[in-house]
């Protein structure tokens, strides 16, 4: 055995922490924070108001013209010379720059998304050495190439006049987008730091699966290995899950080698797979290799794997081009949400955040995330989470909107930039497929590009074959050769909404927001596989406080206007808001109001995807977190804080679901489920009137299907209720567990817009318990309440359930984890509770709406 206190294995030196910075042609040194970038610097220093408040973006574009230079000085020891190696690890450069080791040039950066680990040990002396990263503002940097062009890319979303970012291996929506602003950084934006190689390293392990069953798994892992000597010693390789796996062997490698491979080849008899969530347990195996001689271990590296078998299955059927995956043989239906940088300021997203925003997919009973191509490749926290928490990843290259350059520089940036990351995520039990791009293929048929931007015949024959050369050459040789069990799409979507492709694979569907079509349609524009589709919404007044002063507070403000990136938003919203509900009576309520109307029309979307499956197997909605304070399609606002949309999704994309469709004088239940067995249950449907009255009431046994959509039940509900009830009655439908008695499923269906419903101030108790570091809250109603939030000032923690309806006699308890408060404090914070409802957004006069709405009839 080998003793833990004998192991000089690597180790390193951290360069995070505190630098310094200037900007180049003023050589005014000042200190700066690594991770960072050269906004949040100046921040720091009061240098710049902070960007995300009120209208300060417009007057900050300066920052991105200039260059940036950073600096730090650190301490080298003789011992930590004296190891074969030295390199200088860093994870994230953003982006054109030169790096400097005590005034030697040791190599340059032109790609953010690319690591770099550089040999630097003859540039390193005992004592005091410094460090210096000299970004070039990426502006400057690519205008040449803009110039001699001669022509402008499509990138309609680039907020510069030249479009430069096409040119820039670096996050596309620095330079702006329809949801986010205009901040193109310059920094240091992931670790660096110094690693120490003893003789030799491991440089990557790369797991292959061969076969898997539930009787047995076939695997191997190949070890990267390269050696600054001639190497004799043994691999050691340990699984805390499956110790049966543990097993040590001699190797032999050579100093002369390039690199050598060894193949570890592995067997193991009942394996625990890896499931999505709400399906089954995500099973994680952890193993430890390390490189060992002489009682030493030289060498190790951890690696976190799931057996699972994904197959994206994309073809022909007899109802018209499939697309769905399969996990370990199982057709699973997709539930979730497409990802964006949570942050402006990337590397403002802590380990932390990504843990909430995990916890918060999880609570929403989501299953997957798109990684969108416009924004980055995650950290490795990001992926560990998904990993472990049965989120599968539809993992887009970094591309999005627009055709791109293709000559030999840029297709071997892209290239590096793509083996990098293929082999840095291919070990990843959650991700699921690789996408070159976003929308490009869509684009090129339905933009009108040649057009808008006065291409010539012969000009865009040659981007196309451009386009071609990079996304069916360059990026798919990469994943076939580094990660060839995993799908590859060059484009997405395959079938495009404006031709009425609803049978033809994965869709984007902007129908809804975009072509200005009623929610309705979302009922009838149902896809193979909906991987976009959204409509926009503010954030809460709680988080609009945040960003806003008083005299900001109204639609037409210049802030709001700043913090609303789509030309057509604000009046989308409320064109929409004219046709179902009343008007607002005031700012904070047009606030809340346009987070219901969001929720209620995605409801079905939801509703109309699940119920349709098998024909369509997956509901990726648009989007689900904000990059900075805004209005936008979230679903989760940039402070954390859950709209009602994520409350929604997380009732929608419940494993159970019940579906009530309204045809004419009938109403149909529909019931989804995505569990893999069958099961016993109850389903209670129920007509109430507001005042808690039930008109009519039917229980009955159902057998759930495994992993199906069935109608389970049909009434005609005009003999039930007159026409002068339907404008104050509501149909409840539940699905109670048989063994259990527990309540899988609940849904209602209202016969009135929400404009035409005869609701009433209702006199709403509320009991507190407060226990066990959370606040428990039991309301009770004597009529009807439609969408009730909950809120408590100043705190931005989210209820278990928020924007719900209230039944007489029928009680709804929610929960708020307040983790590490004490009871006194959380019975300060109660103080500060209170609620509303739809009926309390009513205006009551027209003046009003007019003066505290900021908006014109």
């Amino acid at each position: 055995m080998i003793n833990k206190q004998d192991k000089t294995q690597m180790t390193t030196l951290a360069l995070n922490g505190q630098w310094q910075f200037c900007q180049a042609d003023e050589q005014q040194w000042r200190s700066a924070t690594v991770p960072g970038c050269n906004f949040t610097d100046l921040l720091a220093h009061q240098l710049i108001d902070d960007p995300f408040v009120q209208d300060n973006e417009s007057h900050l574009q300066w920052i991105e013209k200039k260059d940036w230079h950073y600096r730090r000085a650190f301490n080298i020891t003789a011992a930590q010379l004296a190891h074969s190696e030295v390199k200088l690890v860093a994870l994230g450069l953003d982006t054109f720059c030169d790096i400097y080791l005590n005034g030697q040039p040791l190599a340059s950066g032109q790609n953010m998304f690319v690591g770099q680990h550089l040999a630097c040990r003859s540039l390193l002396i005992v004592g005091q050495n410094e460090i210096e990263v000299r970004f070039r503002s990426p502006m400057n940097e690519v205008y040449p190439q803009f110039v001699a062009n001669g022509f402008t890319y499509p990138a309609e979303n680039d907020k510069s006049d030249e479009k430069l970012s096409v040119f820039c291996r670096k996050a596309p929506c620095h330079f702006g987008w329809d949801w986010g602003p205009k901040f193109v950084t310059s920094g240091i934006w992931r670790d660096i730091y110094l690693a120490f190689i003893d003789t030799l390293e491991i440089k990557d392990v790369h797991f292959v699966q061969q076969s898997l069953s539930a009787e047995r798994a076939q695997f191997r892992f190949d070890l990267d290995v390269s050696a600054m000597a001639d190497f004799s010693g043994q691999v050691r390789v340990t699984c805390a899950q499956a110790p049966q796996l543990n097993q040590t062997q001699s190797i032999n490698v050579l100093a002369a080698s390039a690199g050598q491979t060894i193949s570890l080849d592995f067997s193991l008899t009942d394996p625990q797979r890896w499931w999505p969530n709400g399906v089954g347990d995500a099973f994680i195996y952890d193993f430890n290799f390390e490189l060992i001689t002489d009682e030493k271990v030289l060498a190790e590296h951890s690696l976190a794997i799931g057996l699972r078998e994904i197959e994206v299955v994309n073809q022909t059927d007899d109802m018209g081009e499939s697309f769905y995956f399969k996990v370990n043989g199982h057709p699973v239906f997709m539930k979730g949400s497409n990802y964006i940088p949570d942050d402006s300021f990337i590397h403002r997203v802590t380990a932390e955040r990504h843990q909430q925003l995990f916890d918060g997919v999880v609570a929403g009973n989501m299953n997957m995330l798109r990684v969108w191509g416009g924004g980055i490749y995650q950290d490795d926290k990001f992926y560990e989470l998904a990993d472990r928490n049965g989120i599968l990843i539809w993992q887009d290259f970094m591309f999005a909107c627009t055709l791109y350059p293709a000559n030999e520089a840029f297709l071997h940036n892209v290239k590096q930039e793509a083996e990098y990351n293929v082999k840095r995520l291919r070990n990843h039990p959650c991700i699921a497929m690789w996408c070159g791009n976003n929308e490009v293929d869509m684009a090129i048929e339905k933009w009108q590009w040649a057009e808008k931007f006065a291409y010539s015949d012969e000009l865009y024959t040659r981007l196309k074959q451009d386009y071609m050369s990079l996304f069916d050459d360059c990026l798919p040789s990469v994943v076939s050769e580094l990660d060839s069990q995993r799908f590859y799409l060059r484009s997405s979507p395959i079938g495009f909404w404006e031709n009425d492709e609803d049978n033809k694979a994965n869709h984007h569907y902007w129908g809804v927001w975009h072509g200005e079509e009623p929610f309705s349609e979302y009922k009838k524009r149902i896809p193979r596989f909906m991987s976009e589709y959204g409509f926009q919404s503010f954030p809460i007044a709680e988080s609009t406080h945040r960003f806003t002063r008083p005299e900001d507070r109204e639609l037409e403000s210049t802030v709001m206007q700043v913090h609303q990136k789509h030309p057509r938003g604000n009046k989308l919203i409320r064109s929409y808001m004219d046709e179902e509900f009343n008007p607002p009576k005031d700012f904070e309520q047009l606030l809340y109001l346009s987070q219901v109307q969001q929720a209620l029309g995605l409801k079905m979307a939801f509703e109309a995807h699940r119920a349709a499956m098998p024909f369509c197997m997956g509901t990726l909605y648009w989007q689900l977190n904000d990059t900075w304070p805004a209005a936008s399609w979230s679903g989760i606002d940039y402070y954390g804080r859950w709209k009602a949309l994520h409350y929604q999704a997380k009732r929608s994309f419940a494993q159970q679901l019940l579906v009530i469709e309204q045809n004419d004088d009938s109403l149909d239940i529909t019931l989804i489920s995505d569990r893999l067995t069958s099961f016993s249950a109850q389903l209670h449907v129920s007509l109430y009137q507001f005042n808690g009255e039930v008109l009519w009431s039917h229980e009955q046994s159902v057998k759930v299907a495994a992993n199906a959509s069935q109608e389970i039940f049909s009434l005609e509900f005009a003999k039930l209720v007159t026409a002068q009830q339907l404008s104050r009655s509501v149909m409840t439908a539940s699905l109670v567990d048989v063994k259990s008695a527990q309540t899988l499923a609940q849904n209602t269906h209202f016969f009135a817009p929400n404009k035409d419903l005869a609701l009433q101030s209702a006199n709403i108790v509320c009991t507190k318990v407060i226990a066990h570091e959370q606040l428990t809250l039991t309301f009770d109603t004597d009529t009807f309440v439609r969408q009730l939030y909950v809120s408590v000032s100043g705190h931005d923690g989210n209820f278990n359930d928020n924007f719900f309806d209230l039944i007489p006699m029928q009680p709804k308890t929610i929960c708020l984890s307040l983790p590490r408060m004490n009871n006194k404090d959380i019975t300060a914070l109660v103080e500060k509770l209170s609620w509303s409802s739809l009926i309390d957004s009513f205006a009551s006069q027209q003046s009003e709406i007019e003066s505290s709405v900021g908006i014109k009839p």
